[in-house]
């Protein structure tokens, strides 16, 4: 089985040996490619909807894993059980809020793990704060193109994050300390944004625009920064 970008650079995020949640599963394609690249030695694989559930049933069927894919239907977590000895949790396709609720109301269960990976398609920064916040440990981010959208994975443990300041957490400190090729690219995304949302501040008529005026400017001039920085050592690399 081949998988797509962004689930392959999530697959190689996971530890030989692993026992993993796919929260979220949908079609099982990774928890599948996983067991036949003897990556994990076991997988549950989760869905809140029975629909998603049922074609992650038609790919485990055709790819003979239904002995090692234990398919449950559930929210977040809570499918999954201390008995299942899972050290490894994969969350990907969802919003970063959604993410980080599904964390919070699994709790008690985040101390069992070793590796949470994370791929939101959305507020990676909320993401990255309520990680910081909650005694999770980001260990490893990611950047990766597919069909034209870029993708940040976040990788975290439970441990205390080094990182303080708001805004280099928020945009990733494992991406600002390593410089991936396709960083400039999601400095560039978040710059534009910032600027339509300044446009949209400007025209508002409501007096009490000016705090988040402020705010927009503080984190352009932040990103323009780094981008600038991640220019330069490109270049004398």
């Amino acid at each position: 089985m081949r998988l797509t970008p962004r689930l392959q650079a999530i697959a190689e995020l996971i530890p030989p040996g692993s026992v993993i949640a796919d929260i979220g599963t949908d079609h099982a394609y990774l928890p599948v490619y996983l067991l036949q690249e003897q990556i994990c030695r076991r997988a549950v694989a989760t869905d809140v909807k029975e629909a998603p559930l049922e074609r992650a049933r038609e790919t485990v069927a055709a790819f003979n894993c239904h002995q090692k894919i234990d398919l449950r239907q559930g929210s977040g977590l809570q499918a999954i059980e201390f008995e299942d000895q899972v050290d490894t949790v994969v969350i990907a396709g969802l919003g970063g809020r959604t993410i980080a609720k599904i964390l919070a109301e699994g709790r008690d269960k985040l101390n069992w793990l070793k590796r949470i990976i994370m791929q939101p398609i959305n507020e990676a920064g909320y993401l990255r704060l309520f990680l910081a916040e909650n005694g999770l440990a980001i260990i490893q981010e990611r950047l990766v193109m597919e069909n034209r959208h870029l993708y940040e994975i976040i990788v975290a443990q439970p441990g205390s994050e080094q990182e303080k300041d708001p805004f280099r957490l928020s945009l990733g400190p494992r991406l600002l300390e390593n410089n991936p090729p396709l960083l400039p690219f999601l400095l560039q995304q978040k710059i534009k944004k910032l600027h339509t949302l300044k446009k949209s501040l400007q025209r508002a008529k409501k007096e009490d625009v000016s705090a988040k005026l402020q705010e927009v400017e503080k984190e352009l001039t932040f990103l323009r920064e780094v981008l600038a920085n991640a220019a330069q050592s490109s270049d004398s690399d």
